[in-house]
């Protein structure tokens, strides 16, 4: 037996639009909650919506249970879904909807739980990422799981271009979300594999630096995972903190000197760093306070060939 599904969504990152989009294309959203310092989402939201109006809902941290709870109650919501939403929910809200309150994460479960799985899939040299749907519970990230998708990550995979790539797949499991919510109350599902869990805070500065001792595809990674998040892989030169949002590997040296010097800094042959592993790493772009930079133009702040990061 069919059942209508009027749905409750909750974002607040970009990411979270195709799948919404998946619910709003078949008239199943009753609200979206935003937050009231994402302008960016609520622009995005209101943009979808111009032709099929749907509510939105504006919350801060100090209103938002008290919003939602009203919400549920006027609208008559039989589930809730949560995509990117900052703020916990408390156990008297999740259990208010029929079908409770379901959770897109954009990692895989239970293996990459917290914050930022995206950054860690990258930070950790996963192979793969992906879309985790599953039920709300009393914890983080540690609901039943009702489907999942898995990508491979590619090793030029910056955290935007997996940000986006993970975002175009959600849509898969969110189409097949709404056809399991239109059929009776039970959604199937399966408890996670605790010995495989493993949760992640949010990364500390420290972890967000080049360490010099590392190998050349693990810093690649590491510029990566920081690029747009965090405006690059953090580095010192001289004194002076920069930002490393892109690199490739040039080549090979035999020079003795140690990881980390700068082996060239012009225009013709760009910045080239020696790794550990004897590797020459061009930089092609970094932040600075100033803006961003081809890598060699570093060259113009007085940094030199010889010199070593830190």
């Amino acid at each position: 037996m069919s059942t209508e599904v009027k749905a409750l969504i909750l974002c607040n990152n970009p990411i979270a639009i195709p799948a919404i989009r998946e619910f709003l294309f078949y008239g199943k959203v009753g609200a979206i909650v935003v937050t009231k310092r994402n302008k960016e989402m609520q622009q995005l939201i209101s943009g979808m919506s111009e032709n099929n109006p749907v509510p939105l809902i504006i919350v801060t941290k100090n209103d938002y249970k008290e919003k939602m709870t009203e919400a549920i109650r006027e609208f008559s919501f039989n589930v809730g879904l949560m995509m990117t939403f900052p703020f916990i929910i408390p156990e008297e809200i999740w259990k208010m909807p029929e079908k409770g309150f379901i959770n897109f994460h954009f990692g895989l479960l239970p293996e990459c739980r917290g914050p930022q799985p995206i950054l860690w899939h990258l930070l950790n040299n996963d192979r793969e990422a992906g879309v985790t749907v599953h039920k709300v519970d009393g914890g983080i990230d540690t609901g039943e799981i009702i489907m999942q998708e898995r990508l491979e990550i590619s090793p030029t995979d910056t955290y935007g271009l997996l940000q986006a790539k993970l975002g175009f797949i959600a849509a898969r499991p969110a189409a097949n979300l709404l056809k399991i919510l239109a059929f009776g109350t039970l959604v199937p599902s399966r408890p996670q594999d605790e010995s495989k869990a493993r949760y992640y805070e949010m990364p500390t500065a420290k972890e967000l630096m080049i360490r010099w001792e590392m190998p050349a595809v693990e810093i690649i990674r590491l510029i990566n995972a920081c690029n747009p998040w965090n405006k690059g892989a953090g580095a010192i030169v001289n004194n002076w903190m920069i930002g490393v949002t892109e690199a490739v590997l040039c080549g090979e040296t035999d020079d003795p000197a140690p990881p980390g010097i700068i082996i060239s800094c012009d225009e013709k042959n760009g910045l080239q760093v020696k790794t550990v592993d004897s590797k020459l790493l061009k930089i092609t772009i970094v932040y600075l306070q100033e803006g961003f930079y081809s890598g060699y133009r570093l060259s113009e702040f007085d940094i030199q060939p010889g010199m070593c990061f830190q």
